[in-house]
């Protein structure tokens, strides 16, 4: 399940039961179970073993369960998806890592589950829009770190900056009409890095984010959810075109309102009631 109020998405590894045992009560909107990067190389068939055994449970709350499997040139992609096929039902998305167009053609031909696309290498970035074109796509997420790691393989050691990748993600979402996630914010217990990095994710126009501990869980739904003076606007847009509704353009807080900031309003007021 990836809604348009899919804020929160939890990064959980699928090797470790204490953690998938605590997923279970976690309040994020979306629980990623990992097979991938959060899984070492002797633990992959415990890990989809234990996911097996627990999908069930997990997906009785009423949150989405996506499970991270390898990526398309892996060799652990084949008993990922035979694991998948065993407990499909309890499943609402598949995360593709080092996601490209080929990548993305492949795991669809193999497996009729949506797909989140998490576009985490220069390639993956420059053909994001073709990505998230693809009928078997249902959200980008942005690899910040594998990205970063890829820029330091190629000499780009002191990287930080990665905006412009982000602002491609983004823009491919959104001409989709797709969510868009943000890479997670690895200093677990820095909140105040958390919440800047929130707030420039959300301000490029990512609507989530990624997160990998329960703690950050909180900070990341305030952040990209609709603020009690963005509900409040929206109310008096609302309110100003109910009393002249045949007005094209109208006047709220002294800025001209027309149809775009209508829908914008009508969307911030659709979050704020679910």
């Amino acid at each position: 399940m990836t809604t348009p109020f899919t804020r929160t998405v939890l990064a959980v590894p699928a090797s470790s039961e204490r953690f998938l045992a605590k997923a279970r009560r976690s309040t994020a909107s979306a629980l990623m179970v990992d097979l991938e990067d959060g899984v070492a190389e002797p633990g992959k068939a415990t890990a989809r073993d234990l996911f097996a055994k627990c999908a069930e449970e997990l997906a009785a709350a009423p949150r989405g369960l996506w499970l991270r499997v390898n990526a398309a040139d892996s060799p652990h992609l084949d008993a990922d998806l035979a694991a998948v096929e065993e407990v499909a039902e309890h499943i609402d998305t598949l995360v593709l890592p080092k996601a490209t167009p080929q990548a993305v053609d492949h795991l669809a031909g193999r497996c009729a589950l949506p797909l989140v696309a998490l576009v985490e290498t220069a390639e993956g970035v420059e053909h994001a829009w073709s990505v998230a074109a693809h009928p078997a796509v249902r959200a980008l997420m942005f690899g910040e770190l594998d990205y970063r790691a890829e820029l330091a393989r190629s000499g780009g050691l002191h990287a930080r900056d990665t905006s412009w990748a982000q602002a491609r993600i983004v823009n491919a979402a959104a001409g989709a009409a797709l969510p868009s996630f943000a890479g997670p914010t690895a200093a677990v217990d820095d909140a105040e890095l958390l919440r800047a990095d929130c707030a420039r994710a959300a301000v490029m126009g990512f609507t989530g984010k990624l997160c990998i501990h329960p703690a950050q869980l909180a900070a990341v739904a305030a952040a990209f959810g609709p603020t009690a003076d963005m509900t409040a606007w929206a109310h008096r847009v609302a309110e100003a075109v109910r009393r002249t509704p045949d007005s094209g353009a109208i006047t709220v807080d002294g800025a001209m309102v027309d149809r775009p900031v209508v829908d914008r309003a009508q969307r911030i007021l659709a979050e704020a009631g679910s």
